[in-house]
Parts: C-alpha cells; sequence; structure tokens
C-alpha cells in the first residue's frame, strides 16, 4: 500500500513529537505530501458566550505550534503544508482528510481507558470510526 497524502495531527502534548516523528519518517519512505493539522476546541461559558481573547490566544499558539512542526517537515525536504480548525477534533480531522483526498491519518492516544476515556472523549477512536481513509494510531506514554 502507498501514502501519497498524510495527514499528521498536532497538539501541545509530550505524545506529538513521537507521532509527529513517524507521520515523517512515512512520507520520506513514500515521498509523500504532509499536512500538519490541529484543532481549537471552541470552551462556551455557562452564558453561552465564548471568550475571544482566549480564542485569539488560542489561534496564536495553534500557528506557533504548526510552523514548528512545517519547518521540522520543511528541513527534511517534505512538501507539506498546514492546517487549524476550531471545533471538535474527531470531526476536524476526518473532515480535512476528505476535503484534503488523505490516503492516511497520523494520530495519536493518550491511552486513557474505562471511565476516564468516556469523561474526556476518545478523538482517535472517534477518527478510526469515521475516517475516508486508513488511519495509524500512535500509543501516547
Amino acid at each position: 500500500m502507498s501514502f501519497k497524502k498524510i495527514l499528521v495531527a498536532v497538539d501541545d502534548s509530550p505524545a506529538t513529537a513521537t507521532v509527529f516523528t513517524k507521520a515523517l519518517e512515512l512520507a520520506q519512505r513514500e515521498a509523500a505530501q504532509l499536512m500538519i493539522s490541529h484543532s481549537i476546541e471552541l470552551v462556551v461559558s455557562s452564558q453561552a458566550t465564548m471568550n475571544l481573547v482566549e480564542l485569539k490566544i488560542q489561534t496564536e499558539q495553534a500557528q506557533g505550534l504548526l510552523r514548528f512542526y512545517y519547518q521540522k517537515a520543511k528541513a527534511q525536504g517534505i512538501l507539506a503544508e498546514f492546517s487549524y480548525q476550531t471545533g471538535d477534533p474527531g470531526t476536524n480531522i476526518c473532515d480535512l482528510a476528505q476535503s484534503w483526498g488523505a490516503d492516511l491519518i497520523v494520530l495519536g492516544r493518550r491511552g486513557l481507558k474505562g471511565f476516564a476515556e468516556f469523561l474526556a472523549g476518545s478523538v482517535s477512536n472517534h477518527v478510526v470510526h469515521h475516517a475516508p481513509c486508513s488511519v495509524l494510531v500512535v500509543q501516547g506514554q
């Protein structure tokens, strides 16, 4: 199986470095393009209003994170681009994979189980069940 368009989902967790390294290795081996993606989850207060200052801060942090990983890919000679979205990460990843035409999604998994996974939600579980392409889940610590 050959992969030509690899979407890698990044965040600010410690496991992201491992996930990104795996995506880079695959992109190099397959001579694939890389889409680096990040989702900003919108937090709505009890008055159903969004804190625009917090959104601006999160957007700036997302752009910095994406530029960091973009530069790493570029330094390895990988054709890359990046994108960030607001909203549910699992849905965003699947939607971007569909619209960009990805044939592989690489993302991490925190390793939560049972009730903790239920409370925190599972982006990787959502993506595995709803992705329009193959998915590689890299286990976190």
